[in-house]
């Protein structure tokens, strides 16, 4: 299923384990989407951030030995649209954050598509929180 809000768009994504990096770039990029990355630490992600326009986001929460919620609150003050791809529950996450999307690891490639439109569609551009 192809999800015409998707194509064209630009996603930065962030994921420290190569296998689910690599499911995540694929199944993006089966619908059209550039994939910005995938890149397996916040500094990376944050670097990449500042440089590119993005559409939206796609982020693992845990990073090796960090957390990447300082790049979340960098993505929504620059008003992207971020999602969660985590193996942790939601009492990992703060509150700021609760209202976000979130997909539970392992993944299933084809819900992540689903997911990022629903996402994007419903916010206009615009992050899920105020």
């Amino acid at each position: 299923m192809n999800f015409s809000n998707l194509v064209g768009k630009t996603v930065l994504v962030i994921e420290d384990d190569y296998h689910q990096a690599r499911e995540v770039a694929q199944a993006l990029e089966t619908q059209g989407i550039h994939v910005v990355g995938p890149y397996p630490t916040v500094h990376e992600g944050l670097e990449a951030a500042r440089g590119a326009v993005l559409d939206a986001a796609v982020l693992d929460i845990r990073l090796r030995s960090d957390d990447s919620f300082p790049l979340a609150d960098e993505l929504l003050a620059q008003k992207v649209p971020i999602m969660f791809v985590t193996g942790y529950d939601t009492n990992v996450i703060p509150a700021r954050f609760k209202d976000l999307p979130r997909l539970v690891k392992p993944l299933e490639g084809a819900r992540l598509p689903l997911v990022l439109s629903l996402t994007m569609a419903t916010t206009g551009g615009r992050p899920l929180q105020a």
